[in-house]
């Protein structure tokens, strides 16, 4: 359970990080499962460390790691941040290339969504550790920093008089075990990590209670659904899987009914 104090953090801010949430020990398991699931992707191929390699449905494929969605450590802070009645809307497993330059995931400041992050290995402010700009969840800095997306894909462009790498930030410093917790909308980034550090995120939405926010829902589907048929290794033309969509565990159940309702799989 998140104290008021963090919660207010979060709110302010955008971000939380719980530090040591999960043991040595299990995070070594997590470790495990999750090379196993990005090995099978591949194939029998080896890394080449040249694109990005992403698993869509990444914690869905595995017992394991499905169950971290309804772990106490995940799931009250988000019924706290969130609301009940939350909803489940997607996990990505990733060996990264590169630098990510700033961005929002989505700028949808109408509706609530959180991405739950896990560094496998540890990572600093220069080694690819995340970087936000807090308070940038919310207007006007959210919108007031938008001119970094119109030359995203260039890491030398300075909108701002600074490179993207020099950019006012904080750096979420982590290591193994450590949970991150940032509001979507919220502007991040990462420069410096070496090629292959893993990580792997679950995202969650609040309850929908409008027509724009199934319009959001379908539209991030149509999204991923397009992405795992056109994967870097194995394509397919499902985003989730019938054993975690059709669970009879409780909590996963209370997450997935409105994407069964709208015809998901």
């Amino acid at each position: 359970m998140l104290t008021t104090e963090q919660q207010a953090h979060f709110a302010t801010f955008g971000f939380i990080v719980l530090r040591q949430a999960f043991s040595p020990a299990e995070m070594e398991t997590i470790s495990h499962a999750f090379e196993d699931v990005l090995t099978a992707d591949r194939q029998g191929r080896a890394f080449e460390g040249v694109k990005r390699q992403a698993v869509l449905g990444f914690i869905e494929k595995r017992p394991l790691l499905t169950h971290l969605v309804e772990d106490d450590r995940i799931y009250e802070p988000l019924e706290q941040l969130l609301g009940p009645g939350f909803v489940w809307i997607g996990s990505d497993g990733n060996l990264y290339v590169g630098d990510t330059n700033w961005h929002p995931d989505g700028s949808n400041l109408g509706y609530r969504r959180i991405k739950v992050a896990f560094y496998l290995d540890p990572v600093t402010k220069e080694s690819g550790c995340l970087r936000v700009i807090p308070a940038s969840h919310q207007p006007p800095l959210h919108e007031e920093l938008k001119p970094l997306l119109e030359r995203r894909a260039d890491l030398t462009a300075a909108p701002f008089a600074v490179l993207p790498r020099d950019l006012p930030c904080f750096p979420l410093e982590s290591q193994p075990g450590d949970v991150v917790f940032f509001d979507q909308n919220l502007w991040h980034a990462a420069f410096g990590g070496r090629t292959g550090r893993r990580m792997f995120t679950l995202n969650f939405g609040a309850k929908p209670t409008d027509a724009s926010h199934i319009d959001y829902l379908q539209r991030v589907y149509q999204s991923n659904l397009k992405h795992v048929e056109q994967m870097q290794y194995t394509q397919n033309s499902r985003v989730y899987e019938d054993a975690f969509l059709y669970s009879d565990r409780p909590r996963i159940q209370s997450m997935v009914g409105k994407l069964v309702e709208l015809g998901f799989k």
